[in-house]
């Protein structure tokens, strides 16, 4: 996957501490998300007879496995290492769910794992056709620049919107709410503008509008996944680790 050089601009509201700032954050994805990991799985895969590939065991291990990754992204990004441990905490808690499901989804696409026949029946027979379903509808929903992908998990990740998905975890208050609001804020104001220099107003309106689509049908396929068993399984261990890369 080639890196887009984002210090070559001459034509964009952003500054050069702005451009870093992005470029930091899409080096940060790409060696932290296990994009590299799924690649090499699927050429694994690829290269075994085609009634060996995809195993539901080994498939949900994978899953998992990129799944957990996601909390790196949280670890290697300074703007969240700078909150106070209570806020870093909350946020992983409130956050991670959304981010995990987008960051997987965006692997997803890239490697084409969705769209494999073979790996779809054994998706189905984990997670249930109509998850899977939903879920093949974020895959295509995902269709934008990377960019604008890696900037919207660091938004979900400063989110302090309460999503609908319920746990029977007492909910606490950030501590420092302004540094969040401040810390979201940037991201959004980065990925407008970038945004702005990457298409003309009305094809960046459309842009932000695919990408609010997308993260209404992740939400979606994130409540009807929590009512697999299967899914459940998957996920719980993770969430019973939750800061395991803080200690």
């Amino acid at each position: 996957f080639p890196t887009l050089n984002l210090l070559q601009s001459d034509q964009s509201t952003l500054t050069v501490e702005q451009w870093n700032h992005l470029s930091n954050l899409s080096h940060c994805y790409d060696e932290h998300s296990g994009i590299s990991s799924a690649v090499h799985y699927m050429e694994e895969q690829n290269n075994l007879p085609i009634k060996f590939r995809f195993k539901c065991e080994p498939l949900k291990k994978f899953i998992s496995g990129l799944m957990d990754r996601a909390q790196l992204l949280y670890k290697n990004n300074q703007d969240f290492l700078s909150l106070i441990d209570d806020d870093r905490s909350i946020l992983l808690h409130n956050t991670i769910k959304h981010v995990r499901g987008l960051s997987s989804h965006f692997i997803y696409r890239q490697i084409q794992l969705i769209n494999n026949p073979v790996c779809f029946q054994s998706l189905e027979l984990i997670f249930g056709q109509k998850t899977i379903a939903t879920a093949k509808r974020v895959d295509d929903l995902i269709n934008f620049d990377a960019i604008i992908m890696k900037l919207l998990l660091a938004i979900l990740a400063f989110s302090t919107t309460d999503y609908t998905v319920y746990s029977n975890i007492n909910q606490n208050n950030l501590k420092n709410i302004k540094k969040v609001l401040h810390f979201q804020h940037v991201y959004i104001d980065l990925a407008w503008r970038y945004l702005l220099y990457k298409y003309n107003h009305r094809q960046a309106v459309i842009c932000f509008s695919n990408v609010l689509r997308c993260l209404l049908m992740l939400h979606n396929t994130i409540v009807l996944a929590y009512e697999v068993q299967q899914y459940t399984d998957v996920i719980n261990p993770l969430f019973n680790r939750p800061n395991k890369y803080f200690i």
